[in-house]
């Protein structure tokens, strides 16, 4: 497997067993023929490249990583059938059978930071997770042996909780808390005046990166080695762009799961804002 995952250029993997896993869908397991003597294979996927969008989350601005993850797991099959004949290998993201943040920190990909977000010391919280799941061992598959690791959390220096624009995070500050902003910018319907002011103010019309590029972990963290990230990133959405979207490359992108009409009234409250400050 080391040999698939370097023509891939994904570098942090790292085995666990099922058994020291925390199921969350058991049912995805047993649809596919797992049993609790099988493994999982976690790997941490960096997506966050030199190119920094203006107005929307680093994660929106690339390909929809599900399009990754479903062009990785097809050749992902052609390399196990040559190479492991009949075992069993099955390829998740995100609709996962495990809770995914919990397995890679315990098998050393990284720690839960302040913001729940995982961690990892080589690209910070920039990574996206999945895992293949099969009934080899470590051994059969080449990789090293499991070896648990204590759960770790961040160094709770505070910065992502000062730095919130929503101030969800400050337990210790009474100001009222209102949702993440990028759960704001996902919401459908009207939004608030005050949900309108915070948008604008931090001028992002999706999702919300402020947490992560305070944290220390990210003033050195490298860029993603993987080239799929690395191409057709939007650096500033637009009411333009939206619309000028055909639907297949719309659909390639990871906001389309909510549908034109929410990121457009984004996009145009994000014009009138920046019309009215000149």
């Amino acid at each position: 497997m080391k040999e698939f995952f370097e023509r891939e250029n994904i570098e942090l993997y790292a085995y666990v067993p099922l058994s020291k896993c925390k199921i969350i869908k058991k049912y995805l397991l047993e649809k596919n023929g797992f049993g609790p003597n099988s493994g999982a294979i976690l790997m941490l996927l960096p997506y966050r490249s030199d190119v920094k969008p203006s107005n929307l989350s680093v994660y929106a601005s690339v390909r929809d990583y599900h399009k990754y993850a479903d062009e990785l797991s097809k050749r992902l099959y052609e390399y196990v059938k040559i190479k492991y004949g009949n075992a069993k290998f099955k390829l998740f993201a995100d609709h996962s059978p495990i809770d995914e943040v919990h397995a890679a920190c315990i098998s050393g990909l990284g720690f839960i930071g302040r913001n729940g977000l995982l961690i990892n010391e080589k690209y910070s919280s920039f990574v996206f997770l999945c895992e293949i799941v099969t009934d080899l061992t470590e051994k059969e598959l080449g990789i090293p042996q499991y070896v648990e690791k204590e759960l770790r959390t961040c160094i709770n220096c505070g910065a992502c909780a000062r730095a919130c624009p929503s101030n969800c995070m400050d337990e210790s500050d009474p100001r009222p808390k209102t949702e993440c902003m990028s759960a704001v910018t996902q919401k459908k319907g009207d939004l608030t005046e005050n949900e309108i002011a915070m948008m604008l103010k931090n001028e992002c019309v999706w999702g919300c990166d402020v947490c992560q590029n305070v944290c220390p972990y990210t003033k050195n963290a490298d860029t993603t080695p993987i080239s799929y990230f690395k191409e057709d990133i939007i650096t500033e959405l637009t009411t333009e762009l939206i619309d000028n979207m055909s639907d297949e490359e719309f659909l390639s992108r990871p906001f389309s799961w909510r549908g034109r009409s929410v990121i457009r009234r984004n996009t145009e409250l994000f014009r009138e804002g920046k019309e009215r400050s000149r």
